[in-house]
């Protein structure tokens, strides 16, 4: 039976996503840039969406990185437009601002006596792009209390709620391992200071946890690493901390702390924490000390150990305001690094990130991917379409980061049941341009002993087990399947930059992928039935070397990548 992991939420729903609409748009108006990542010379067009009660004659401007003076902007209403969900007018506001020839920070307020602390928009006129080096990455993601012990197996627990033994060392002393899979990018789960087995409560932004290591194991992965050519990205955590923390309780204690206003306080000394979550409090990221502080701790790591990025957990949590200084202060340093963003929202959600960060994680394309493949919820014509379409959406704005298993979801073994599923998803996981992640343990058939949404709660423990480094206990066969896959996604970069196209055979999944003199062909059979397939021309299948002409016939559940021999 298909497990859904539930991963949106209330997100699925109407009524939220219309509330959420409503309430964010009565607090300020909803602004949208074109180009939607402008350069310094572009001429921006800001256009402002505002009900009935927003009536603005001009908008406020200024230049953060220098001591420039507010510049005015006449606004201009473009349309009027009815809205179901406000169940009323709204106005189409649109203003220019000229080409500024220089890089910056802008930042928009549409009163000149509002607080730039609260009440302004910000975004970035810079040429900052993603690194050549990631598009071609293949992420390995370590969740290191899990992966191994110096050299050895983590060792089972009663209580999976305790730190296990994994470190550092134990990913050090897998490098030979995981280099042999292909991957040329780790992701390790966070390693700073932090009472919990996960990491994602941080009690100090610039020390490693003693239970996972110390700096010189850190520099000596990032090194030995590197000498692989295979890159560290780090897992940071820039929307709350731990309650331990030291800054946290200094303000928590201290009505007059410095720090008070790095939290949200009320009358009562209560504050608003991650879902409610007391041990987590939520950092204030629109105050600029405290942001200050998180953007500081992430180029400590960046300059000081030779971290080439970070996976960003709960981007949609901070102020998207801070994704602005964030991502120009550290490209500006460090313009080879990488970003990547967690934010489990809408695809339309998604884009409003798009310059303030490289990358974001699908949420929606594993969603599509399993509902398909598992599911069979999607007729294939339209599953495809998708697919194209959400490059259309997206327009090579922003780097879209696959995967088909992740720290907080059931294993895609677990809820398919099916070794074949999985490697068929795989093949069309690494025939996109997205950036393909393996959760570790994946590759070698790593699996749960119990539904991680048992009883409708979140027990991630159940997605988080010791990983089994005794051969013995492992699926050879599909560790030897992701070498090759890998292999052939960085032999053929038609796979990872080519075109989409959607492909000539019905029945089952088929589409091209197309760049310079390279033509192939992804062709997925999905089904309980054998299919005979005709091809037009001459392919070679690229797990095995075998040459086609014209004819071929597809098992249940198997999956070709074809090169084209004569076109």
């Amino acid at each position: 039976m298909y497990i859904d992991d539930k991963i949106f939420g209330d997100l699925e729903k109407k009524e939220f996503l219309s509330n959420r609409k409503i309430e964010e748009l009565e607090k300020f108006p909803y602004i949208e840039i074109i180009p939607e990542d402008p350069t310094p010379k572009d001429e921006i067009k800001v256009i402002f969406t505002c009900t009935p009660s927003q009536n603005y004659k001009t908008i406020y401007y200024k230049i953060k990185s220098q001591t420039s003076e507010i510049q005015e902007v006449s606004i201009e209403i473009k349309d009027v437009i009815w809205d179901n969900d406000f169940f009323s007018f709204l106005q189409i506001l649109e203003a220019q601002i000229p080409p500024l020839n220089k890089e910056g920070i802008i930042e928009i307020t549409l009163n000149p006596e509002d607080d730039y602390e609260k009440d302004y928009f910000s975004f970035s006129i810079d040429e900052f792009e993603p690194p050549k080096w990631s598009q071609e990455s293949i992420i390995y993601h370590i969740f290191v209390d899990r992966f191994a012990k110096d050299n050895f197996e983590v060792s089972l627990s009663n209580n999976l709620k305790e730190k296990l033994g994994g470190n550092i060392k134990g990913v050090i002393n897998h490098l030979d391992y995981i280099e042999s899979l292909g991957i040329n990018t780790i992701w390790l789960s966070p390693i700073f200071k932090s009472t919990s087995y996960h990491g994602y409560d941080i009690e100090d932004y610039f020390e490693i946890d003693p239970a996972w290591g110390n700096k010189d194991d850190l520099k000596k992965l990032v090194n030995d690493a590197f000498e692989r050519g295979i890159r560290i990205i780090l897992d940071f955590v820039p929307n709350h901390l731990s309650y331990l923390n030291p800054i946290f309780q200094d303000a928590l204690n201290n009505k007059d702390s410095k720090y008070r206003n790095w939290f949200i306080f009320k009358d009562d000394n209560s504050y608003e924490s991650f879902f409610g979550v007391k041990s987590m409090p939520q950092i204030n990221l629109k105050n600029r000390e405290a942001r200050k502080y998180i953007i500081d701790a992430a180029k400590y790591w960046i300059k000081n150990f030779g971290i080439s990025g970070y996976r960003l957990d709960y981007a949609i949590g901070p102020d998207i305001n801070f994704w602005t200084e964030y991502y120009y202060s550290i490209k500006r340093d460090f313009p080879e690094t990488f970003h990547f963003g967690e934010i489990v929202d809408t695809p339309e959600y998604v884009r409003r990130f798009i310059g303030k960060m490289d990358g974001v994680l699908d949420f929606y394309l594993f969603k599509l991917i399993r509902e398909s493949f598992i599911g069979k919820k999607w007729k294939l014509k339209e599953f495809l379409k998708i697919i194209d379409l959400r490059y259309k959406f997206y327009k090579n704005h922003i780097r879209l980061i696959s995967f088909l298993e992740n720290h907080d979801s059931n294993r895609f073994l677990f809820v398919a049941n099916d070794k074949r599923l999985l490697k068929i998803a795989s093949i069309f996981q690494f025939s996109l341009n997205d950036i393909p992640i393996i959760y570790n343990g994946q590759e070698m058939g790593a699996n749960q002993y119990r539904n991680m949404l048992e009883g409708n709660r979140a027990l991630h423990e159940y997605v988080r087990l010791p990983i089994p480094w005794d051969e013995t206990k492992q699926d050879l066969e599909l560790i030897e399947f992701y070498k090759k896959l890998s292999r052939i996604r960085k032999n053929y970069p038609a796979l990872y930059k080519g075109d989409f196209t959607l492909g000539p055979i019905k029945d089952i999944i088929s589409f091209y992928k197309i760049y310079d003199d390279q033509k192939i062909l992804v062709i997925i059979n999905n089904t309980k039935d054998e299919k005979n397939i005709y091809l037009n021309g001459v392919f070679k299948n690229l797990f095995n070397n075998k040459i086609y002409k014209n004819d071929l016939i597809i098992h249940p559940f198997e999956g070709y990548i074809l090169l084209e021999l004569n076109h």
